[in-house]
Parts: structure tokens; C-alpha cells; sequence
């Protein structure tokens, strides 16, 4: 029986994959920070590969290898099983103080390149959970996720809706490719909107809250700062918002409650990166409110027509 166990332990096949093992290794005659280079690799390609460091590569690694190559040049070499290819790229050796992270950006662009032909070509992808993964690291951006909180100006330029309002707005984005993103942004506004009507002269409490959902094209422009500090990124989509507008006026009265409006938008924005994980914003959005109250409950004051707001917005980007 012993024997007849130990004979089966031959033949059973090893666990399959789940993620693409990632090993780096930087020779030491290019003096730099390896802590820095593995960091950069890191940020860059996400959270897909299991990354094992300057571990000896086991079968089914893929390894970035960097080494000297003449006098100011470094030799990249991608070994990937994946995909069966071995790649080899020569850059111009960077200077010291950031030579570890910008080796990082050239490497980790190698791969995704190396790894873009399981997305192009997906029935020359082994269909395994490792090769799927890959996949989809290549098409991924390095940051997917944005959370940002901004300060918002609103005007509505029918001549019976309110023509400003202040509020704030929380969105959340997500880039499921590098130029593809959807958005979806909840916003409250207040004003208290001057009125006169049959005589009588007054204020409108007028109080509004919204949901835009928006699907984006994105572009993006890298920065050389530190920590890729000076990225510019713009993007322009299309959307809806919808939610309720309640109005209470002492010398008016009240709208009854929130009431619904709707109507398509347009979204533009335009950020800069200031490090790695934080980005200042401007968004621009225009929309038509088709569904909205006019002078609800009596009240002279309507929520329709054209509108306009600005948006200045901290960005998390993780």
C-alpha cells in the first residue's frame, strides 16, 4: 500500500495557476533601488500578478530581467510562459536619483505589451485562470478606481428656474480598460433663490438632490514628475440625472415635498496627478432637465430647461 501511494504522487498534476507569478531581478552594476523598481512594477500593473520579488523563478513565472548593456544603456528582457515569447528592449540608463522607478514604468510596459496578444488574440490564450488574468492586466490601467469629492456650481437658464446653486458632489469612476470608463456621481445643492411674483417679494428655499450615472472615453497623458506626479487625463461622455428638488418659502409656500425631475447630460473633466494617488480635477457638465416641476404647490419658481454645472474635485485614485 505504501508503494502504490507514493506511485500515485507521480502522476497527479500540479495546481492550476490562479495567478501569473512575476519575478524581478536587476543586476547590481545598475545601482539602484530595487525596493523603488518592485514598488513601480507594482503600482503599475495592479493587483493581478502574485509578485515574488528577486525570488528565484520557479516553472510558470514570467521574469523581468534587467542587466548593463554597453556604456548608458540597460538590456529589459521579458522570459513569459504565457505566452511562450521571450522579449528583450533596450532603454537609455536614467539618471540615479529616479533610475528605480523609471526602469519600473519601461518594464511593466514591456509586459503589458507582451501580454496584450492574449487580449487581441484570445484563441491563442491557454484558458487557464493565470493567462485570463493577464489578460486582462494588459487592457487594465494602472489606478481603475477613482473616489472624488468636489465643490459644485449650478445654473439653470430657464428664465423661471433658479440661475445659481452651490453644492457638493461625491463620484465614484471606474476604468474597466484603459480608454473605456463608467461614472456615477451623487450631488446636493441649495439656494435660496429670490423671487418676485404677483407683488410679493421672496426667498425660495430651494433644495435639490441627484444621481448621474455616465459612460466615458478616456485619454491619458503621462507626467515624468515623481511618482508619476504631472499625469494630465481628460475625458467626455455622455449621461442621466435624475433625483428631486423640494421648495419652502414663507411667502410662497411649499412645493409638497421633494419633487422628481430627469433629463439627459453631457460630462467633460480635465485632471492633473499630484503623486501617485492624488489628482486635482475640473469637471464641466451640461444637461436638459425634459422632466421636472414648474411652480409646484404654487410655488413661482420651475426646475426645468437648460443647465450648466462646474466642479472642482480631489481625486483618490487607487
Amino acid at each position: 500500500m505504501p508503494a502504490l501511494w507514493f506511485a500515485s504522487l507521480l502522476f497527479v498534476s500540479p495546481p492550476e495557476q490562479a495567478r501569473p507569478g512575476l519575478v524581478v531581478d536587476a543586476d547590481p552594476c545598475l545601482e539602484l533601488d530595487d525596493a523603488q523598481l518592485r514598488e513601480t512594477i507594482e503600482h503599475q500593473l495592479g493587483a493581478g500578478p502574485d509578485y515574488r520579488g528577486d525570488a528565484a523563478g520557479q516553472a510558470g513565472d514570467t521574469q523581468i530581467l534587467l542587466d548593463c548593456r554597453g556604456a548608458g544603456e540597460v538590456e529589459l528582457t521579458i522570459v513569459d510562459p504565457i505566452t511562450g515569447t521571450d522579449t528583450t528592449r533596450t532603454v537609455a540608463l536614467p539618471e540615479a536619483g529616479r533610475r528605480g522607478e523609471q526602469l519600473g514604468w519601461a518594464a511593466a510596459a514591456l509586459l503589458r505589451a507582451t501580454w496584450m496578444s492574449l487580449a487581441l488574440d484570445p484563441a491563442t490564450r491557454a484558458d487557464d485562470p493565470a493567462s485570463r488574468r493577464a489578460a486582462r492586466v494588459a487592457q487594465r490601467p494602472p489606478s481603475p478606481w477613482q473616489l472624488g469629492d468636489g465643490f459644485v456650481v449650478r445654473s439653470l437658464f430657464d428664465g423661471g428656474s433658479p440661475g445659481l446653486m452651490l453644492g457638493e458632489q461625491v463620484e465614484v469612476v471606474h476604468r474597466p480598460r484603459r480608454h473605456l470608463a463608467w461614472k456615477a456621481d451623487g450631488e446636493l445643492a441649495y439656494w435660496r433663490v429670490p423671487v418676485t411674483a404677483e407683488g410679493s417679494s421672496g426667498r425660495v428655499n430651494t433644495l435639490s438632490v441627484s444621481a448621474a450615472p455616465a459612460l466615458l472615453a478616456w485619454g491619458e497623458f503621462p507626467g515624468r514628475g515623481r511618482r508619476g506626479a504631472g499625469t494630465l487625463a481628460i475625458y467626455g461622455g455622455a449621461g442621466l440625472r435624475a433625483g428631486g428638488v423640494r421648495m419652502r418659502s414663507e411667502t410662497f409656500g411649499d412645493s409638497g415635498g421633494f419633487v422628481a425631475f430627469a433629463g439627459p447630460m453631457t460630462t467633460a473633466r480635465l485632471s492633473v496627478s499630484l503623486g501617485r494617488f492624488v489628482r486635482l480635477a475640473v469637471n464641466a457638465e451640461a444637461g436638459w432637465i425634459l422632466h421636472g416641476p414648474e411652480r409646484p404647490g404654487g410655488v413661482p419658481l420651475s426646475f426645468v430647461g437648460p443647465w450648466a454645472n462646474g466642479v472642482v474635485v480631489i481625486v483618490s485614485s487607487f
